[in-house]
């Protein structure tokens, strides 16, 4: 059994302890300080902490590779400093000028030769499932994703290799809204039934539940896709937090976000689930058309009631 220390007995200072002696604030250990992170310090020597959660390592990696990451994606959503987390300010602006950044990475990765490898194997993998795809041009500006988790207020939504792509699910929701609402069609109608599918409402059993017979794919943008900065301010921060009624002397917060430029081109395509056939392409031409046409008067994306998301209706 390891004995215990006397209180007289000399420590590893030489010197016995003194009552009320405080403890060195390195945590305990004496000696020389080792070899400090410089990765926390800026450049022009200002202390700050870009990646607190980072292992050191990874955190100096990081910023010896940053200027050359083609993946706007893993950017956005691993990557974000501790200051762009807490907004911009009067005096700085650590938010947009990260953004910025962001859309730097889109830049490179819109040029690389990838974003045309991409793109041929997507239309490969579209035509094997019996799809013709088209092309569609960005009116005005594309947010989708604002709502996503991340480190950020708001969000952005990129696929696993930074593309800004439109999700299928969404298509499929677009083109079903546009039937329903713009053509008055529903599940009585065979057509519609047969795009779209059905789920089985209370009371029916899960055997009257239908799947569509159509498959619609995520869109990829064309190569020389952007993106840009934009602004949103909300005039009553305090009421949406839920702190306070609307009241009008609340200040205005800027909140920057990204969002894809007008003229982007996007590739859409329509294709046969498994096993399921359309020999005249009937069914895939009716639910093209009205993806088309609620792009074009629907919107994809966030903000639609503002104007964004607004595609055009041609070739």
């Amino acid at each position: 059994m390891r004995e215990r220390p006397r209180p007289d007995q000399p420590r590893g200072n030489g010197r016995p302890p003194q009552r009320g002696e405080a403890r060195p604030r390195s945590g305990g250990r004496s000696g020389p300080p080792r070899d400090r992170d410089r990765s926390a310090e800026h450049a022009d020597g200002e202390r700050g902490r870009p990646h607190p959660l980072l292992p050191s390592a990874t955190r100096m990696l990081w910023n010896s590779v940053r200027n050359q990451v083609a993946n706007p994606g893993l950017l956005f959503d691993r990557f974000a400093p501790e200051a762009a987390v807490f907004g911009d300010r009067t005096e700085a602006t650590p938010r947009r000028d990260f953004l910025r950044e962001v859309i730097a990475a889109a830049e490179r990765l819109a040029k690389d030769a990838l974003a045309e490898q991409i793109l041929v194997r997507w239309e490969a993998t579209v035509r094997a499932a019996g799809a013709e795809p088209c092309s569609v041009e960005l009116e005005s500006r594309l947010v989708s994703g604002l709502g996503a988790h991340g480190p950020l207020e708001i969000g952005f939504r990129f696929d696993r290799l930074g593309f800004p792509v439109l999700p299928g699910s969404g298509l499929k929701g677009v083109a079903r809204a546009y039937a329903h609402l713009v053509e008055r069609r529903n599940e009585s109608d065979p057509d519609f039934l047969a795009v779209f599918g059905r789920v089985p409402r209370s009371g029916e059993a899960h055997e009257v539940g239908q799947a569509g017979a159509l498959v619609f794919f995520d869109a990829y943008p064309e190569p020389g896709w952007r993106l840009e900065l934009d602004v949103m301010t909300p005039h009553y921060p305090d009421y949406y937090s839920g702190k306070e009624p609307p009241t009008p002397w609340q200040n205005p917060k800027p909140i920057t976000f990204l969002a894809v430029a007008p003229g982007t081109r996007y590739r859409l395509a329509i294709g046969l689930r498994q096993g399921v056939s359309d020999p005249d392409g009937r069914l895939r031409q009716l639910a093209l058309g009205w993806l088309r046409n609620g792009l074009a008067q629907l919107g994809f994306g966030a903000k639609t009631t503002s104007g964004y998301g607004v595609f055009r209706n041609r070739e």
